[in-house]
């Protein structure tokens, strides 16, 4: 189900309080006053928008990011299954459907359509960042997914499937439009940002974000390194310039890992191998709590420490620590010294989660030298809880962390048994909108975990 089709979406609207089964798109996160219609403010629209592009970050996909690099591992029901690679095409239904295609990314498009005929560029620079977020996930986790075609409504039912190396272009487009519009006089400013960022802050983070998707092109770009860096360059100078979308302390509107340790208390605990990599780590205690048999886990509703599993848990547009990882890493691909970025990511990180400054300059001590391993494995440690895809994102491009595929995960989705490569399309896409399906798993050579998406090539 996408934007795309409006019977199907009816339908979903009016029977999804009692039928969805996916727990981050069920009645607890339901919007009973969602808004629609052709007068709708761009007030109204523009938190959902955000609401929902966190959601995305932090809930089903990005379990699933966390749980393929170790950071967690299925301790009970479905998680076990996908803790072995068992992830099929009925699991990436929600996240497509009511996620992105029918959620943050239809709000977007409308927010720029809108804005566009308002005349009010500073919020639709707001949503062509977001555009760019969620656009950027999609393509992480699928490859070529639908875009140019996806937003017609009734004009184009069946969309084509945009080439991952052209989206590659419109994320950075998009970003490049942001910037524009958010420099451009507007006596309305930017409209309903639950962020509430100020415009040099949210330019900031644009150019964070193309840093981000220049550097995740290593492996296909030359050039990438250098234009991230360049990027980075312009972005925050500090965790006080980073932007937060703050969670409620409430289960209506909280974090979705706290949500899900709520929900489904236990199903999913710390991943052995990052238990083992944290043990003299300063944030082991703020990342995960002891229980018995030597595990941990990543939630406890009794411990306030856990800074990534609490209700109120905020979820970073991009932080200041990734913008210096990446860095520091573009740095080392361009023939400079990392050393001093890589330290400061490092440092960013540990004072935004609290650590003391005696505990987090004893840590930097320990850590050596800047090469692309080190930075990817420090890298690895910090992202924790705020973007595990991007975890994944840097694992398929560079190798680091050298972590062992589970032993069970050969099976028919991934028949390899490799730490899988992408996700599979969702069956809603098969069955609602085949020809264009099929085009996309041609071009990109197969349709299993263990294939290749463009922009990540195995070495």
């Amino acid at each position: 189900m996408k934007y795309y089709k409006l019977t199907a979406v009816f339908f979903t609207v009016l029977f999804s309080m009692s039928l969805l089964v996916s727990c981050e798109y069920d009645d607890v996160n339901q919007d009973p006053t969602r808004p629609g219609g052709e007068s709708v403010p761009l007030v109204a629209i523009v938190p959902a928008m955000q609401t929902q592009t966190h959601r995305n970050i932090g809930a089903v996909l990005g379990r699933y990011g966390g749980i393929i690099m170790q950071q967690w591992q299925g301790f009970d029901a479905q998680q076990l299954q996908y803790t072995s690679y068992v992830i099929g095409e009925n699991d990436t239904n929600n996240p497509w459907d009511f996620g992105l295609y029918t959620g943050s990314m239809r709000d977007a498009a409308d927010i720029i359509e809108r804005a566009t005929a308002t005349e009010a560029p500073n919020t639709r620079g707001l949503a062509k960042i977001y555009m760019a977020i969620n656009l950027g996930v999609a393509t992480n986790v699928w490859g070529d997914v639908p875009y140019s075609e996806a937003f017609m409504g009734e004009e184009n039912l069946t969309p084509k499937y945009d080439d991952q190396e052209e989206l590659y272009g419109v994320l950075q487009t998009l970003l490049s439009e942001a910037i524009t519009d958010l420099e451009a006089e507007d006596p309305a400013g930017i409209q309903g940002d639950l962020i509430g960022g100020s415009n040099d802050q949210w330019i900031a983070t644009a150019h964070a974000l193309k840093a981000r998707f220049y550097i995740q092109q290593t492996s296909v770009k030359s050039d990438a390194a250098q234009q991230a860096l360049t990027e980075a360059q312009m972005a925050m100078e500090s965790n006080g310039g980073q932007l937060d979308f703050m969670w409620e302390n409430t289960q209506n509107g909280g974090h979705p890992l706290a949500l899900f340790g709520f929900q489904r208390p236990n199903t999913m605990i710390i991943g052995d191998f990052f238990a083992d990599l944290m043990m003299e780590d300063p944030r082991m205690d703020l990342y995960m709590t002891p229980d018995e048999g030597d595990l941990f886990l990543y939630f406890d509703a009794s411990n306030p420490n856990l800074f990534w599993a609490k209700l109120d848990s905020p979820s970073p547009v991009i932080s200041y620590s990734e913008l210096k990882f990446i860095e520091a890493e573009a740095l080392e691909r361009t023939g400079g010294d990392g050393s001093e970025a890589l330290e400061e990511a490092i440092r960013a990180n540990l004072a935004y989660l609290g650590v003391s400054a005696g505990d987090t300059e004893d840590y930097i001590g320990s850590v050596g030298d800047a090469s692309i391993e080190t930075i990817i494995i420090e890298k690895y440690k910090a992202m924790y809880g705020q973007a595990p895809i991007q975890v994944w994102n840097d694992y398929r491009r560079t190798g680091f962390p050298d972590i062992t595929p589970d032993p069970n995960g050969e099976n028919g989705n991934d028949p390899s048994g490799i730490i899988p490569r992408r996700l599979l399309y969702p069956i809603s896409e098969r069955q609602s909108n085949p020809d264009a399906y099929q085009a996309a798993i041609d071009a990109q050579g197969g349709h299993l975990l263990d294939d290749d998406i463009w922009v990540f090539p195995r070495n």
